[in-house]
């Protein structure tokens, strides 16, 4: 048979990119993870839930428990191997790999070989201390010796700076490469997946792990994996150079090791299983923003910033417990193993002056062994940091790889398997099919549905919302397999087609459709077939056939509009033109409408059913519709209840039945008053009205440009002359000037939380402690090296007991120091950033609408922000502000101590500085230029993911996973090539910061041997001053490896910040302004103008004037995109005017609190948007102090509560993210129940019934009539069933009233009203 991959059309760039994304996905799955997680591989077909191992389900009704139960799991999160960290390394990647490896190996042991130098040349520094320094013979000796020795160790520095450049570019530059790819596997891996498998997860769990997860896995396998290698390397060299120079004393020391080991060993596993936890919970905190932000509007207009951050303060709660664990693991373990260091030396130099005094060995080789033997146990402690972010990366990756390895049973990216579908006819037949949601496994949605469609054939389906009307979509789209029976596409089920292939071949519009945030053209462009891209000829035809086109040309920028997050700067009624022109543009031999038309106004809605009629033609359609206008003239109708077919029959078959669908269609027929006049009326009318364009130059239109309007009295056209001729005026709708962080920023993020900062107090002086412990140490340890050399046996004794009891007080310091450090900066950063992600999040959410208008501020990109620039100040603030006290404390005891015994030599040494300072820019410049590159990127990559996993079903019709892969490819190909760039810089003054202790040593050796012989000091002041100088510097190394951290919080915090201090205009935590107004329930508008900030040139509104009295109804109609619904917004004061008032209680909403402004409205919007709470929450959300009671009758008026009691959890049900788990009309009905639970004293209806049946808006309707009584009501409409007994109708169009008064005063007009009415009535049409 013909495969799918030959039916795609062989297009210029789809076979490149498919086999990169093959090729991808099978470097991922050659080595699956499951073996190391204790997870099965997949042998069903079941959804996998991302946030449990990929196993197979034991029990059919795990995911309905995982579900309803979420976080209820008490097992250990497992961890995958430290090889299967690597698994996305290529050979390339392998291969400077191994390189890099050798280089870190190589690095070890170069402190350790610099022992072996520095013992031998001390020896001999030793040995003149205690012979004639007159001796000329001991004098040229030692001259002979140290020069000898200088150039070694110049040699030894050159070598260092190569092989750690080598180290520390090979592993940065694999890492970002293996991060990149990973990113990647991880997005295809969300395409690939089938359409039940989101709908138990939350859009931000899987942005908040491809920004945050993803990073730990890279940071995980960066430079720091091979500064792990590198320690245990120096550790490892260090114990056999130990051996070889005195194995007695090495093998007695080796007897504490075990302690080292053991403890590292389980901090990493502690670590590893707090971070998994801790992850978690955060990509559940990244849930809950992307549901808020996403859902921002409908958040503002119920006042539930509050609620809907401390749901998010739950979730980060959780991460902050985990992080405080870890903090108690990390402190622990770090001030045990740093007790056991220098329990070590107590023990080593103890037993080594037994040694020596004996006779056993040399003290130069006591101390040789023993300086190898400290360099080693230094570091396992340098280790710590590293291991903790190898621990970090093998708990994150868990859920990451469980995703990428997760095989879906419905692969839209698979381009081989499966029959092609190109030239299918297009018969459709569902038989016997049952199906259940996989999230309500216990609701059983179609039972037995069996329906036949033949090829070409115009049928529809029509039925009570909740159905199984849209199910049959998603079936045979694929989106899910049936549990029982079959869909069959031309006698051929649909699971034997490619799935790419036979999605191609259908084209979709939904009931909400979605567009995505690109230029309108492109939208149209991407509903094509994936092979060819359609002209801009056929674009604007498709657009012209959906009657879009003019609309979109009086916008200023036309085709190249921007439309904003989901179409978010577009009306509903442009959003499903430009839906349908995307479906129309595609040609496909089945079309699938979804309501295609239930956002549009009756005379765009005529127009656009027209085309669709013509486009039609030639091709199997199933139209789903409410309005059986709309499918009067299909070949078949299909009647569904319950998931059965009930009737099936022409539209003149069916009412002559006189069954359901006439039902159906006896509930939606207007209140008719229309006469034959009416009739006569649209029969003898222009053309172009018989068509239902209306057009700028009808009269009514061409000369109204603003119209008052007083609800309270009805008027004619005649009384509608007030004309607006004034300019335009333009006001500035930017915000106030945020100011802009500095580097102070971190601090000033510290200092906010004030039990945080002075948490860091002790911290800082625990962390000064042991910053000053390793300078105070080199005094103790240069006069235990000239100890370990005295002759007299007696005197030796004595002073090596001495000060082998003071290192064991120095082991107490340094646990007490260490551990304590760890603990409280540790438990401080967690603090800190769980308080910023608080404050952050905070700020975010009391933003004003226009704010989230800007693409920059999309739902991706703002999650993004919080899972990676809070985590950045969090090392920063955990690990390297610890890090930076302690260097400068080292540095700073370091210095005083040199000086106070040479400041000659101390100034020589100190003279290397500048030279180390350029080095750490250069590094510091480097990680600073990339962090802020791969921030854009993050944001960009989160923010396509965000939108593309959002809008997963759209992609899925659209057949887009492809162009979204590929563009997610290119969004981070630019930051990715200037990364690699900057690690090059930033590796050779890495490279240059390691090699800078071995040229100290060779200019401190060369000047003080020198000095020495010149008599200005002794070797024991040589010594103390370099010993001084040397265990600073080994404070300066850690700080160099936190330079990093340091540089991405400095970032972060800037940005945090900034976003913090944003005041937006309209601040609705505001507690300024009026709380009540003197005439509660009214609305008026005074010759209000208005453009959205991000499309200034477009203005909506052109001299508006509005008066709606107290407890009036008042209804807004007109065509889409006429400024309908932008008037509901300004009343709860979403944007302010640009010129005009809007009052509400007779007061300027300017000057109300907002808060309180919203709290006496409520609003249920063209596309309702509900919260993952249970259906009960969701109908409080309104009114948090609403009884059971109030929230039962609220849905029975919204007459929801019968679906609601036919769940098996009924008020208790969960219902997912956006509500996933309900069909539009049950949404609907939620979201109307919402609003009356509130009792407010203006409800805002805007298409509030567009989602429902004729039966159910017919009772919805009702109920809102009843809730009208007493209270101001302001409603939009497309139906003009639903506003006709309104006490006063507007009629809108282009931004202007052109007509207003009572249902049958305009009909007598015979205006645009009557026109619109005329289009929609069944009774006219027959």
């Amino acid at each position: 048979m013909t495969t799918a991959d030959s039916a795609s059309g062989g297009g210029s760039d789809e076979p490149k990119d498919v086999r990169y994304i093959d090729d991808l996905y099978q470097k991922g799955m050659s080595s699956g993870v499951n073996s190391d997680i204790n997870a099965e591989p997949i042998k069903d077909k079941k959804a996998v839930d991302v946030g449990e191992p990929t196993e197979t389900e034991k029990e059919p009704k795990e995911p309905k428990k995982r579900f309803f139960k979420r976080g209820t799991s008490k097992e250990k999160p497992p961890m995958v191997s430290l090889i299967q960290l690597f698994r996305f390394a290529d050979r390339l990647d392998k291969a400077m790999l191994i390189v890099g490896t050798v280089a870190a190996c190589a690095s070890g042991v170069m402190m350790p070989l610099m022992t072996l130098l520095f013992s031998n040349l001390a020896g001999k520094f030793l040995s003149f201390n205690y012979v004639d320094e007159s001796d000329e013979a001991q004098r040229h000796e030692l001259d002979t010796e140290t020069r000898r020795y200088c150039w070694y160790f110049l040699a030894l520095g050159l070598a260092a700076w190569a092989v750690a450049t080598t180290q520390k570019l090979m592993w940065s530059v694999s890492s970002e490469r293996m991060g990149k790819r990973v990113r990647e596997a991880f997005y295809v891996s969300i395409l690939r997946q089938d359409v039940g498998w989101f709908d138990g997860l939350s859009t931000g769990e899987l942005t908040t792990r491809i920004s945050g997860d993803v990073n730990l896995i890279q940071e995980g396998v960066s430079e720091k994996f091979s500064f792990v290698i590198q320690y245990v390397s120096t550790f490892i060299s260090g114990i056999v150079l130990a051996f070889v120079r005195g194995w007695q004393l090495t093998l007695v020391v080796l007897a504490v090791m075990p302690l080292l080991a053991g403890s590292a060993a389980v901090m990493g596993i502690l670590l590893a299983e707090n971070t998994s936890g801790g992850q978690d919970a955060y990509a559940t905190a990244g849930s809950v923003a992307s549901e808020v932000l996403s859902s921002i509007k409908t958040v503002m207009a119920f006042g539930t910033q509050d609620r809907e951050v401390e749901r998010f303060s739950t979730q980060v709660e959780k991460a902050r417990a985990a992080g405080l664990r870890k903090a108690w693991v990390l402190g622990g373990c770090m001030g045990f193993i740093m007790f056991c260091v220098y329990g070590v030396y107590a023990l080593g130099f103890w037993y080594g002056g037994k040694l020596a005094r004996e006779g056993t060995m040399s003290p130069e080789a006591v101390l040789n062994a023993f300086f190898a033997l400290i360099i080693g146990g230094f570091a396992l402690g340098n280790a710590a940091p590293s291991i903790s972010a190898v621990a970090s990366a093998r708990g994150a990756a868990v859920k990451v790889y469980q995703v990428i390895d997760r095989v879906s049973p419905i692969d839209a990216v698979d381009t081989e398997r499966g029959i092609s579908a190109q030239g299918i006819h297009g018969e459709i037949e569902l038989k016997s099919v049952d199906f259940w949601y996989p999230t309500r496994p216990d609701v059983q949605v179609l039972d037995g549905l069996s329906m036949h469609v033949r090829a070409g054939q115009r049928v529809a389906v029509v039925g009570e919302s909740g159905c199984g009307k849209s199910t049959m979509i998603g079936l045979i789209e694929r989106f899910y397999d049936p549990a029982a029976g079959s869909v069959l596409i031309d006698g051929i089920d649909v699971a034997e087609y490619n799935v790419r292939s036979l999605r191609q071949q259908i084209g979709v519009i939904m009931q909400m459709p979605v567009l995505f945030g690109h230029s309108i053209y492109q939208n149209i462009v991407w509903g094509a077939s994936g092979d060819i891209e359609p002209t801009k000829e056929q674009v604007e035809q498709a657009c012209r056939d959906a009657n879009a086109h003019d609309f979109i040309m009086e916008l200023p920028d036309g085709y190249d509009t921007m439309c904003g997050e989901r179409g978010a700067l577009l009306s509903g009624g442009q959003k499903q033109r430009i839906a349908i022109a995307r479906a129309l543009v595609r040609n496909p031999s089945i079309l699938l409408l979804d309501e295609a038309t239930s956002a549009l106004d009756s005379s765009a809605e005529r127009v656009v059913q027209e085309a669709l009629d013509r486009a039609s033609t030639g091709r199997t359609t199933v139209t789903v519709a409410h309005r059986l206008s709309t499918v009067r003239d299909a070949d078949v109708i299909f009647v569904v209840a319950k998931g059965r077919v009930l009737e099936a029959g022409s539209h003149d078959e069916l009412l002559t039945r006189g069954g359901a669908y006439a039902a159906l269609v006896e509930a939606q027929q207007l209140r008719q008053e229309l006469d034959q006049d009416v009739t006569k009326k649209l029969d003898s009318s222009d053309s172009s009205i018989r068509t239902g364009e209306i057009n700028d130059g009808d009269d009514y239109a061409d000369q109204i440009k603003g119209v008052e309007v007083d609800a309270a009295r009805t008027h004619t056209r005649g009384s509608m002359q007030k004309t607006i001729d004034e300019p335009m005026e333009e006001e500035s709708g930017e915000p106030k000037k945020v100011p802009k962080g500095s580097h102070g920023a971190l601090f000033k993020l510290v200092c906010m939380e004030r039990k945080q900062a002075a948490a860091l107090v002790p911290g800082a002086l625990l962390a000064m402690i042991d910053g000053a412990s390793l300078p105070c140490f080199s005094l103790v340890f240069s006069r235990m090296l000239i100890a370990i050399a005295i002759p007299d046996s007696a005197r030796q004794k004595k002073q090596v007991d001495l000060y082998a009891g003071l290192f064991f007080m120095f082991a107490g310091v340094a646990c007490v120091a260490v551990g304590g450090r760890s603990l409280l900066f540790g438990r401080a950063g967690e603090k800190v950033t769980c308080a910023v992600r608080k404050r952050v999040f905070t700020a975010m959410v009391r933003q004003d609408a226009a704010f989230f208008d800007e693409r920059t501020n999309g739902t991706g990109a703002l999650t993004a922000r919080l899972a990676t620039e809070a985590g950045d100040v969090n090392k920063t603030v955990g690990e390297a502000f610890p890090a930076f006290i302690a260097g400068a404390a080292s540095i700073t005891s370091g210095v005083a101590i040199a000086f106070s015994h040479d400041w000659r030599l101390t100034l020589v040494i100190l003279a290397t500085l500048p030279f180390l300072t350029l080095a750490f820019y250069m590094e510091g410049r480097s990680v600073y230029e990339t962090t802020k590159a791969m921030k854009r990127s993050n944001e960009t990559a989160s923010q396509e993911a965000a939108e593309t996993v959002a809008n997963v079903r759209t992609v899925a019709s659209l057949t887009r996973e492809h162009t979204f892969i590929a563009q997610f490819r290119e969004n981070s190909a630019g930051p990715y090539k200037q990364a690699l760039r900057n690690h090059a810089v930033g590796s050779v003054g890495y490279g240059f910061a390691q090699a800078t202790m071995f040229l100290v040593y060779c200019l401190a050796f060369f000047v003080g041997s020198r000095f020495v012989l010149a008599g200005y000091l002794t070797v024991e002041e040589m010594f103390n001053v370099m010993y001084a100088i040397v265990f600073s510097a080994i404070a300066l190394g850690l700080m160099a490896q936190q330079s990093s951290a340091l540089t991405k919080g400095l970032l972060a915090a800037d940005a945090l910040l900034t976003m913090m201090r944003r005041e937006p205009i309209i601040d609705a935590r505001s507690t300024d302004g009026a709380t009540e107004g003197p005439d509660t329930g009214a609305v008026a508008l005074r010759d209000v103008r208005f453009a959205y900030p991000t499309r200034a040139r477009a203005h909506v509104l052109r001299g508006i004037n509005l008066d709606v009295r107290a407890g009036q109804t008042v209804a807004l109609v007109g065509p889409s995109g006429s400024g309908k619904s932008t008037v509901v917004a300004l009343a709860q004061r979403l944007y302010d005017t640009l010129a005009g008032s809007v009052q509400v209680n007779g007061l300027d909403v300017r000057e109300w609190m907002p808060s309180a402004l919203r709290a006496d409205m409520a609003i249920v919007g063209q596309e309702p948007v509900l919260f993952d709470y249970t259906i009960g929450e969701n109908i409080a959300y309104g009114q948090p102090t609403a009884t059971q009671s109030e929230i039962e009758n609220a849905a029975r008026a919204a007459n929801a509560h019968s679906f609601i009691m036919d769940l098996p959890d009924g008020y208790a049900t969960r219902i997912g993210q956006s509500g996933a788990q309900l069909s539009g009309g049950q949404k609907q009905r939620i979201a109307i129940a919402r609003a009356l639970v509130r009792n407010p004293s203006i409800l805002l209806l805007d298409e509030a019934t567009s989602a429902l049946d004729s039966r159910s808006e017919r009772v919805v309707q009702d109920a809102l009539d009843a809730a009208a009584t007493g209270r101001t009501t302001i409603t939009i409409a497309h139906r003009l069933s639903t506003v006709q007994n309104a006490d006063c109708i507007v009629v809108f169009k282009n931004g202007r009233v052109v007509e207003s008064g009572s249902h049958d005063q305009l009909l007598a007009m015979g205006g645009l009203y009557s026109l619109l009415v005329a289009q929609q009535s069944l009774e006219v049409t027959h």
